[in-house]
């Protein structure tokens, strides 16, 4: 139970307030002409404002705020304030607790609002973090510096119509990973309401993606990918061919780390991802490595070294910033966007991205006559028709 100190009482003055010190301890005096309104003074000198009332028989107490940003004559008016909220069958204190939250969701701007939702997903442990503040960064540029209570359904919905028109899957995307942090941030009371859930995705049903590399275009990629002149670093480069090695997807690729890697000297070497890191979440997934995989894994390990001294797990394919750990899914986009826009490459290619490296490699185990259900097993595909749209034999020449 909390214990109030005894309290002195007189009629307080503005004068008496500002000469008020407390050079032996904390003080707290009440105001006679103002019940339930006191001040405290620590020896600091930090003089605060607070009211005690009574409720269901208990005593509570709230701050009103500092002096001498609140005065006397304004504490004495927050006060009074607080009483006929009492008397009105009100806690006061739960009054401020909501006031407050208003205010706080008052100033809150939707940039704040996107990073506040990025550091939590980040720290509970989401392996797509990464991807969700990608997919953010867009309207955080456009909505970013106004208040997150401000931003409109229809702004929301235009906007994400807006990027339909180039992307349909970029849209979804968006829309999702925009609708999940508004119910988050609904949740913790941060906006009145999450008015995204259940919204048809503007970009409608997509495409099934078919994209296969034929056999010339990825002898010219892997030329690319060893031109010191395409700007990727070699940690990439090095990543998009163990997507073509491994056939497993691009982010479980960047996020591979040592203690996932068996047997690499042995005669069995594999690689295991672990159950959170899979897509499904469900079980973890064994791949077996090639001599060519064990080699290039060695490789990165040896480039990632100077970037990953004094971890205790190193990843396997390390980025180059500081406090960042494995490489982003995204960096090896933008080195597939910057190989197609190179004068001496794109006429060469047709768009691709680099999950279309994962289905060609699986695309060309099934032109090996490798059995369907062990690209499936591969793939870490639960469902045939899935893996049928791996299946594109007539795309490789």
């Amino acid at each position: 139970m909390q214990k109030f100190p005894k309290v002195s009482r007189q009629a307080l003055t503005d004068r008496f307030v500002r000469a008020l010190t407390a050079p032996d301890g904390r003080i707290e005096i009440g105001d006679a002409r103002c019940r339930g309104l006191s001040i405290r003074c620590t020896p600091a000198g930090i003089k605060t404002w607070t009211f005690a009332y009574k409720l269901n028989g208990r005593m509570r107490r709230i701050t009103l705020g500092e002096y001498p940003e609140l005065g006397l004559s304004d504490a004495r008016e927050q006060a009074d304030e607080r009483r006929r909220q009492r008397n009105g069958g009100n806690d006061p204190r739960a009054v401020q607790d909501a006031e407050r939250a208003t205010q706080t969701r008052a100033v809150l701007t939707f940039g704040e609002l996107c990073d506040r939702y990025i550091a939590h997903v980040k720290a509970g442990g989401k392996i797509s973090w990464k991807t969700d503040e990608g997919y953010l960064k867009r309207p955080k540029a456009k909505f970013g510096k106004r208040p997150a209570i401000s931003v409109t359904k229809r702004e929301l919905m235009d906007y994400f119509e807006e990027i339909a028109r180039t992307s349909k899957s970029s849209a979804n995307r968006t829309q999702s990973t925009v609708r999940t942090m508004w119910g988050w941030a609904a949740e913790r009371d941060h906006i009145p309401m999450n008015f995204l859930a259940g919204l048809k995705k503007v970009g409608g049903k997509e495409t099934e993606k078919d994209r296969v590399l034929t056999v010339d275009e990825l002898q010219v990629l892997l030329v690319a990918l060893g031109d010191s002149e395409v700007e990727a670093t070699e940690i990439v480069r090095l990543a998009l061919k163990g997507v073509l090695l491994t056939a497993q997807r691009p982010g479980e690729v960047a996020g591979m780390m040592v203690s996932e890697l068996h047997d690499l000297d042995g005669p069995t070497p594999h690689w295991i991802i672990p159950r959170l890191r899979t897509k499904n979440k469900k079980t973890e997934h064994t791949v077996p490595l090639s001599p060519a995989a064990v080699d290039l894994i060695r490789q990165a390990l040896e480039l990632s070294g100077k970037y990953a001294k004094g971890l205790n797990d190193k990843p396997v394919f390390a980025s180059r910033f500081e406090k960042v750990t494995t490489l982003a899914r995204h960096s090896l986009s933008r080195a597939i966007r910057r190989t197609l826009d190179d004068e001496r490459y794109k006429d060469a290619f047709a768009k691709f991205t680099p999950h279309d490296l994962r289905r060609t490699a699986a695309t060309l185990a099934q032109s090996l006559r490798i059995p369907r259900d062990y690209v499936k097993a591969l793939l870490n595909h639960k469902d045939d028709d899935v893996t049928s749209i791996y299946d594109a034999l007539a795309h490789v020449r």
